[in-house]
């Protein structure tokens, strides 16, 4: 996002209450921000943010029905633009679960936008109290993807507990439970206690580098010893060879298939990638839907035997409720 607004005099700001005209603010020039070639980029851009002064509430209200209410896309800008340092008030919050600070600006600052497509002015809520919502939100939702290797929230007991558990924690504590239990946070924020555990076990381990040496494996990195989330090459080899060998019973067993009607069936709807209905069968073979339907059972129980005659009746396969 751009913060280089066009320029005007110092004082246009103190104006926007009267929302007419040009709603551009100043820009000061690179000498006066100091910024030089060894000037990194976060430091960059928190210069920039000195010369754009907050605006006061009642100036945001009259913005954001001006927004809202005309489309007015200079207006929005004008939002955005005095609400920079929020993000970045918000951002420092985080700082200790991420070394890059621009990197949580950068979300919070998609989530300020957010925040003005839905905001409505006319909720009796200050558009800076609504905006951090969206804030805090993106900048969560960055760290519980990227801080941890393992994923937290893959659920959404474990999206509920990241957000919440230091303040469950806090609250217990301050109603009297030194030392809140899995269990008791668990009651408290309606989870099961095993995800309690299983998030809380990652929130609360120290930071770990993946490129670091594993204990006791000499030259073998902690992320070398992660376990992958892929098949071994043992488990790929033994699904080909079952693929292949499935493949075959198919085979077989639409070659034995002795009526015609039961072939169809068979070949055009039971294992078609793209299968015919109920009734454009029954329509072909001058019988109702329901027919089609009780001959497709029958099939699929003598193909189960015939299956468990070719590979032994300790195969399960899912697609045989499937077909």
């Amino acid at each position: 996002m751009s913060i280089e607004p066009n320029v005007t005099d110092r004082h246009h700001s103190s104006n926007l209450a009267h929302l007419s005209g040009d709603l551009s603010l100043p820009m000061l020039s690179e000498s006066k921000l100091n910024i030089s070639a060894d000037t990194d980029a976060t430091s960059a851009y928190l210069m920039r943010l000195n010369y754009i002064e907050p605006l006061p509430a009642d100036e945001q209200q009259l913005l954001a029905e001006r927004y809202v209410n005309e489309d007015d896309g200079e207006a929005g800008r004008m939002l955005i633009l005095t609400n920079l340092r929020l993000v970045v008030k918000l951002a420092r919050e985080y700082s200790r679960r991420w070394s890059n600070l621009l990197d949580l600006i950068q979300e919070g600052n998609v989530g300020l936008a957010e925040a003005l497509k839905r905001y409505d002015p006319y909720r009796g809520v200050k558009f800076t109290s609504y905006a951090q919502y969206w804030i805090r939100a993106m900048i969560l939702n960055y760290l519980m993807n990227h801080v941890h290797p393992v994923k937290i929230g893959s659920s959404r007991a474990g999206r509920k507990l990241f957000y919440n558990l230091k303040k469950a924690r806090r609250a217990l504590i301050k109603d009297g439970h030194e030392k809140p239990s899995p269990a008791l946070i668990a009651e408290y924020l309606d989870v099961d206690e095993s995800e309690v555990v299983r998030v809380a076990a990652q929130l609360d381990a120290p930071p770990v580098r993946l490129d670091a040496e594993a204990p006791g494996f000499e030259a073998t990195t902690i992320g070398e010893r992660m376990e992958s989330g892929t098949a071994t090459p043992e488990e790929l080899a033994s699904d080909r060879d079952l693929a292949t060998r499935l493949r075959g019973a198919i085979d077989a067993f639409g070659r034995q298939i002795s009526t015609e009607r039961k072939r169809a069936i068979w070949f055009e709807r039971m294992i078609a990638e793209d299968p015919k209905t109920l009734v454009t069968l029954g329509g072909e073979w001058d019988v109702s839907k329901e027919r089609i339907r009780q001959v497709e059972v029958q099939i699929r129980e003598e193909f189960r035997n015939f299956l468990f005659e070719s590979l032994g009746e300790q195969v399960e396969l899912e697609f045989l409720e499937a077909i």
